[in-house]
């Protein structure tokens, strides 16, 4: 009988350590998972004003993507976009943005030895090593128009990039996909008429994609 309960005694103790390592095996990797998406989070807006510095580099002006039109009412008609050089821009701003996350990506995220016990009390301390669990798998970016009334018979017409990245987060228990959008102002023209109500709601005017 005494041997049978140490026995038992055994398994339960048994049981209830394995039950132990995997709550903290699987808790160590969605830590790994937290320093990953702080990672990702300080990247893409580095990446991103990066990026748009090809506008500085190429010197665009707002007169070489658009071209505003008003009737003899003094009422905006027509926007007249120069396609190619919009979606051009686009292109080019998604493919720095994705080159520039992929460099800093490779670079690993920096996890504190104490992450890997899987307790999130101690997590953040002791020495950090590098792991490389992000990869880039798309960068898009899109140039939005808007449009907004500045005054009397005054309209205001911006120019955003959202540049929309897309990464994947691989640990030894699951892949985690996670993405963030930053809009980054480019340009702010000030207008002499008047907006029509059509033209209140932003709108996309060009478009960009870089996949990993």
């Amino acid at each position: 009988m005494k041997c049978k309960k140490k026995i038992f005694k055994f398994f339960c103790f048994l049981i209830a350590f394995l039950t132990l390592v995997v709550s903290l095996y699987f808790s160590s990797d969605r830590i790994v998972v937290d320093y990953a998406v702080k990672c990702f989070d300080s990247a893409i807006s580095s990446a991103s004003y990066y990026a748009v510095d090809v506008i500085v580099d190429k010197k665009y002006r707002y007169a070489d993507l658009v071209d505003v039109k008003t009737d003899k009412d003094g009422q905006i008609s027509m926007v007249v976009t120069d396609s190619y050089e919009v979606n051009r821009l686009s292109t080019t701003v998604a493919t720095n943005a994705f080159n520039y996350l992929t460099s800093e990506i490779k670079k690993g995220v920096d996890v504190p030895v104490c992450a890997f016990t899987g307790i999130r009390l101690i997590s953040g301390f002791g020495p950090t090593v590098k792991m490389k669990v992000i990869s880039v798998a798309s960068v898009k970016c899109d140039m939005i128009s808007s449009f907004t009334q500045a005054g009397i018979n005054q309209t205001r017409h911006s120019l955003y990039l959202n540049i929309n990245c897309t990464v994947n987060i691989v640990t030894k228990t699951a892949t985690k996909t996670i993405n963030d959008t930053i809009s980054v102002l480019v340009f702010d023209n000030l207008i002499v008429g008047k907006v029509p109500s059509v033209m209140i709601t932003p709108f996309t005017i060009g478009k960009g994609e870089v996949k990993g």
